[in-house]
């Protein structure tokens, strides 16, 4: 991790008049299986990103071969790339607050050697639970994965600093088939140590929901009251808020939020912030991805926008200070930009139970698929439900499948937020973001059934 400092050395050296440099080596454990395991593997990535200035020209190289000489050369690379660039008129300068933020939970010692054999142990008892709930479940996909990440950050304002992280992974599913229908069921859960994941459980609901669905069927078109299950609901989220919220979409017009800071942007009851000092968040960090600490940032406060995710460079655009948010999404390669840590959507005291009961007529949706293709910028939300119930006078009526609920997100946000629950629960989407929400009943969607 040494070499982030001379990576920023060697390039000042060469003629940058700013560098940033940006270290990191992940080790993964991978694991795949259906009722026994497939294939274990386990894969080492190093590498640097580095970022320099030449005056307000600016070049981002990276490499994967780490040593003095590739170091030398990746920052002569860049400086050379610097100065052919065009300027960029709004680049200022880089990050000059380099400090840490006290977080807890981002790493757990047990992983750091992971013990093989009781991670077959566990996996297969998992899938013992599955083939044990009813003889006709047969596990289909598992996954699991364990990734230990060390990343060292500096720039010429400030000799690098360091951060390591921990995060696992696991993904169950089953089918059932029977007299011609079948049926299929899944959970997944990530978490930054090892007790964290009940796979057990998990293994027993998505034994659960194969079998239950196995009946399940489209229903007729229509608008109906529509109750998505908190996981399903967090992806929404991060579909429709991660770049929105983002200053870098805001600044370049491409944000639907953009001008909307203190004004009404969706119900009275929604409470939004983004952490990146959650206690065992899957994003929590003690610095961003350019050195400057973490902070919780109030989002959306009783439906009125409060703030945007910053980093340095779209801070001092707006004149403010960044939100420590500088985020490289998939590792060292990529682009910096602004991004959320971890959105929550505040819980309040309803129980999903009672929001069914309490509905007349109504579909509660359990899991989709295809939301990921809803445009963020419109607002428009398309998404297929592979489970989900009918409710007809607060009590489950037939199971569902097949049929694709649509509406606009940004006015379903703003006006259509009837029950939000009490069941706060995380997923990872978009940008590789981590968002967590509750159960949220909506007024109202289109329904495209038989």
């Amino acid at each position: 991790m040494e070499l982030a400092d001379l990576a920023v050395e060697k390039a000042l050296k060469a003629g940058a008049t700013e560098a940033e440099a940006y270290a990191q080596r992940t080790n993964t454990l991978f694991v795949t299986f259906t009722d026994k395991v497939e294939n274990l593997k386990t894969v080492e990535s190093t590498g640097i990103g580095l970022r320099v200035a030449v005056g307000k020209k600016t070049a981002i190289c990276s490499t994967s071969i780490l040593g003095k000489t590739e170091i030398t050369e990746l920052s002569v690379r860049a400086v050379k790339i610097a100065k052919v660039a065009s300027e960029d008129s709004l680049w200022k300068h880089l990050n000059k607050k380099f400090a840490t933020t006290p977080v807890e939970g981002c790493y757990d010692k047990k992983l750091e050697n992971p013990d093989y054999k009781e991670i077959i142990e566990t996996l297969m008892a998992a899938v013992d639970r599955m083939k044990d709930y009813d003889r006709r479940v047969k596990p289909t996909r598992g996954f699991f994965s364990v990734a230990l990440e060390h990343v060292s950050v500096a720039n010429n304002y400030r000799e690098s600093i360091e951060r390591k992280g921990t995060e696992i992974g696991v993904f169950l599913s089953a089918k059932v088939e029977e007299a011609g229908l079948n049926s299929t069921g899944a959970e997944i859960q990530q978490a930054r140590s090892w007790k964290e994941i009940k796979f057990e459980d998990l293994a027993s609901k998505a034994a659960e929901k194969a079998v239950k669905y196995l009946k399940a069927k489209p229903i007729p078109s229509g608008k109906m009251p529509v109750i998505i299950r908190n996981q399903i609901f967090a992806n929404m989220l991060g579909i429709f808020l991660s770049g929105p919220i983002n200053a870098d979409w805001v600044q370049k017009g491409r944000s639907p939020l953009s001008g909307k800071l203190g004004k009404q942007i969706a119900s009275e009851n929604i409470d939004l912030v983004d952490d990146g000092t959650l206690p065992g968040g899957l994003r929590t960090e003690p610095f961003d991805d350019e050195g400057h600490p973490t902070q919780r940032t109030p989002i959306i406060e009783k439906g009125v926008l409060k703030n945007y995710v910053y980093d340095t460079y779209t801070a001092l655009q707006d004149n403010v200070e960044s939100t420590g948010n500088a985020r490289k999404p998939f590792g060292y390669w990529t682009k910096l930009q602004p991004l959320p840590s971890n959105l929550i959507l505040k819980p309040e005291k309803t129980k999903v139970e009672e929001m069914i009961r309490e509905t007349k007529k109504g579909l509660y949706v359990e899991q989709t698929i295809g939301e990921w293709l809803s445009n963020p910028v419109s607002g428009n939300l398309n998404a297929t439900v592979t489970h989900g119930v009918l409710i007809e006078n607060g009590k489950e009526a037939q199971l569902v499948n097949g049929v694709v609920i649509a509406g606009n997100f940004q006015e379903l946000f703003r006006d259509g937020v009837e029950t939000i629950g009490n069941d706060l629960r995380n997923s990872v989407g978009m940008g590789n973001v981590s968002v967590s929400s509750p159960t949220v009943k909506l007024a109202e969607l289109t329904i495209a059934g038989k």
